[in-house]
């Protein structure tokens, strides 16, 4: 596995990614870089292997990894680079609902529909649907854990 950087050398924005292999025509999976192939070519872009993996490291490793060069490179801010930002990687509202029906149980549904309702009685505000409440969550949870230093 390797992390890769690919550069646009008309504009100096980055991209970070990851692949099981170096191919040279894989230059990112991302919508944007995508988005900026398209609209620049081939030519403009270069790709370079930042790290490579053998196959006994884990993928949390390897995702810590790229978090480090996005950040490195700050390339998940769209003035420096091509790369989605975590907030932006989170299933919206369609997708969302689908996997949250694949693993709740209907019991499980219940009660955090019940959640749901005591949490707007408390606030005085109009109750979420799950997919939004699961979607707020998962937003928060993200806020936190990024702005907590890892130790």
């Amino acid at each position: 596995m390797i992390i890769f950087k690919t550069k646009n050398i008309k504009d100096e924005k980055i991209f970070i990614g990851i692949s099981e292999n170096n191919n040279p025509h894989n230059l990112g999976s991302g919508k944007y870089i995508k988005q900026a192939i398209k609209k620049f070519g081939l030519d403009y872009f270069e790709k370079e292997v930042l790290e490579t993996f053998d196959r006994s490291v884990c993928l949390s490793e390897v995702m810590d990894r790229m978090e480090y060069w996005i950040k490195e490179f700050k390339s998940d801010n769209p003035k420096y680079g091509y790369n989605e930002s975590i907030i932006e990687n989170i299933p919206q509202k369609r997708k969302l609902t689908r996997k949250i029906q694949v693993l709740m149980t209907p019991d499980d549904e219940d009660a955090l529909n019940s959640i749901i309702i005591q949490k707007s009685m408390e606030s005085n505000k109009k109750a979420l649907s799950v997919s939004k409440y699961v979607r707020q969550l998962i937003v928060e949870h993200i806020i936190k854990e990024t702005s907590t230093p890892k130790i």
